[in-house]
C-alpha cells in the first residue's frame, strides 16, 4: 500500500508542472494581446543656425614681417692717420653727443710736421734757383756758341784769302800753315759749344725731376700736417672714445667712433616662405615675365614700416627698400633686405618717440601694392576646406589657399565673388545638413594691411 501511494503522488506531480507551464503560457499571451501599442510622436528636422561672411574681391596689400638690427648707413671707425701726442681734445668728444660736422674735435702735435714742411719747402727752393741757373747758363753757351761759329766763318775767309796770296807767291806757306791751325781751333771750340748745349736737356730734365720731388714732399707735408687735426665730416652721435689728452698713439691707433645722422639701415631677415606673395603684383615691366635677376629691382617697391622691438608707445617710422643682402642664409632660409629710414632723428620726441640709432632692434612690416583678392577669415577655413551655404544646406568644397595673412586667408582656386562662407564652427559638418543664416550675411572687412577688422 506505501509503494502505490508513493507511485500516485509522483505520477501527480508530473502531470502537475506542464499544466502549469500551459497555464502561464496562456496568461502571458493575454497580457500582450491586451497591450496598446506605443504611440509615435513626429519630429521636426534639426536646422542648425550659422554665421557666413559673403565672398567679395577686394583690395589687399600683401605683408611680410621681418627683424633686424639698426645701423647708420654712415658710421665713422676714426684712426690716428700719423703718429704723436694728442695735445687736444673737444669737450664734445664724449659717448652719446651730438656733434656737427666741420668740428675741430682732437688735435695731434705737429712740430716735428711744421719742420718737415720747412724742409721740403727749403729743398724745393732750390731745386727751382738749379733750375733758372741752368737757363742762365744754357743762355750763355748758345750765346758763345754764335760767337764761336762767326769767328769760325771769318776764319775760313781769312784762310781762303791767304791760300790765294800764297799761290801768287806774295805769303809764305808757313803763314797758311798758321791760319789752317787757327782754324782747327775754332772749330773745336764751336764742337765744344754744341756738346754742352747738348747735355742742357738732360740736365733739365734731372732738375725738374728733384723739382717735382721736391714738391711731392712739400704736399706729403702739408698732408701729415693736415692730419694731426682731426674734424668731422659729417653730423654724427659720438660712440666709444678711445684716447685721452696728452696720450701717445701710434698710426693706425683707434681714437673714436662716430654715427652719421642722416640715415639708417635695417638688415632685415626675411624667410624665403613670405617673399613669394610680396611678389605675387610685382613685375618687372610690361608684359615680361620676372626672371631671378629682376628680384633686387622688383623689391625696391615695397613700401616699409619700422616699429621697435620693446620700444615705447606705438611709434612707427616710413622706410624704403634700398638693396639686398649677399646671400641666402642656407641655415635659417632667409633672405637679408635692407631697409633704409631717413633723418632717423628729425621726428623724435622727448619722452614719446626716441630716434633710431645704433643697436636697436626693430621690426620690420614690408608692404606690396594692393591687388585685387579673394580673401576669408582663416577661421572659416577647415583643413583646406571651407564651409558654404547652398539652397539652406551645408556644403563642403576643398579649396586652394595662396598665402596666409594674420587673420586672413587669400583664396587662389575653389571659391567665387557672393558665395556664403560660414564663419561658425559647426559640429559635426555633415554635408548636406541643414542650416540657416543667424544674422544675415556681411562681406569680408579687411584693414588697409591686409588684416581683418
Amino acid at each position: 500500500m506505501r509503494i502505490k501511494a508513493q507511485l500516485e503522488k509522483q505520477m501527480s506531480r508530473r502531470l502537475a508542472l506542464p499544466a502549469l507551464i500551459t497555464i502561464g503560457m496562456f496568461l502571458a499571451a493575454a497580457v500582450v494581446m491586451s497591450k496598446r501599442p506605443p504611440k509615435h510622436d513626429g519630429i521636426e528636422a534639426l536646422i542648425t543656425p550659422v554665421k557666413v561672411v559673403e565672398v567679395q574681391e577686394q583690395q589687399l596689400r600683401a605683408k611680410a614681417v621681418a627683424y633686424g638690427e639698426v645701423k647708420p648707413s654712415t658710421f665713422l671707425e676714426a684712426n690716428a692717420e700719423i703718429s704723436g701726442r694728442v695735445v687736444y681734445i673737444a669737450p664734445e668728444l664724449e659717448r652719446g653727443n651730438i656733434i656737427p660736422a666741420g668740428t675741430l674735435v682732437l688735435k695731434i702735435d705737429d712740430t716735428s710736421y711744421q719742420l718737415a714742411l720747412a724742409q721740403a719747402e727749403s729743398d724745393l727752393a732750390a731745386n727751382r734757383a738749379n733750375l733758372q741757373e741752368l737757363d742762365v747758363e744754357e743762355a750763355n753757351s748758345q750765346r758763345s756758341l754764335d760767337i764761336a761759329e762767326r769767328a769760325l766763318k771769318l776764319g775760313e775767309k781769312e784762310l781762303a784769302r791767304k791760300r790765294r796770296l800764297v799761290a801768287k807767291g806774295t805769303v809764305s806757306r808757313s803763314t797758311v800753315d798758321l791760319e789752317e791751325q787757327n782754324m782747327l781751333r775754332l772749330r773745336q771750340e764751336v764742337q765744344n759749344q754744341n756738346s754742352q748745349l747738348s747735355l742742357f736737356p738732360t740736365r733739365r730734365k734731372v732738375i725738374e725731376a728733384q723739382i717735382a720731388r721736391s714738391e711731392a714732399q712739400v704736399r706729403d707735408s702739408k698732408y701729415n700736417l693736415g692730419r694731426t687735426q682731426v674734424t668731422l665730416p659729417f653730423d654724427a652721435r659720438i660712440g666709444d672714445v678711445h684716447v685721452e689728452e696728452n696720450q701717445y698713439v701710434a698710426g693706425n691707433a683707434r681714437l673714436f667712433d662716430a654715427s652719421g645722422l642722416a640715415q639708417v639701415e635695417i638688415a632685415a631677415e626675411l624667410p624665403m616662405v613670405h617673399v613669394a606673395p610680396l611678389l605675387r603684383n610685382l613685375r618687372p615691366g610690361e608684359g615680361s615675365a620676372p626672371t631671378p635677376d629682376d628680384l633686387p629691382k622688383m623689391l625696391l617697391g615695397l613700401e616699409a614700416r619700422i616699429t621697435l622691438v620693446g620700444g615705447p608707445g606705438e611709434n612707427e617710422w616710413q622706410g624704403r627698400v634700398v638693396r639686398l643682402g649677399g646671400t641666402l642664409d642656407s641655415t635659417s632660409r632667409t633672405l637679408s633686405v635692407v631697409v633704409a629710414v631717413d633723418d632717423p632723428y628729425g621726428e623724435a620726441l622727448a619722452g614719446e618717440k626716441p630716434p633710431l640709432f645704433r643697436g636697436m632692434y626693430a621690426r620690420v612690416e614690408l608692404l606690396a601694392p594692393a591687388a585685387s583678392a579673394l580673401a576669408i577669415p582663416r577661421r572659416a577655413l577647415h583643413e583646406g576646406r571651407v564651409y558654404l551655404v547652398e539652397n539652406g544646406q551645408l556644403r563642403v568644397r576643398p579649396v586652394q589657399v595662396d598665402y596666409h595673412q594674420g587673420d586672413t586667408s587669400v583664396i587662389r582656386a575653389g571659391l567665387n565673388p557672393g558665395e556664403q562662407v560660414i564663419v561658425t564652427d559647426v559640429i559635426p559638418a555633415i554635408n548636406g545638413m541643414a542650416v540657416s543664416v543667424a544674422g544675415g550675411q556681411q562681406p569680408v572687412a579687411l584693414s588697409p594691411r591686409g588684416t581683418q577688422q
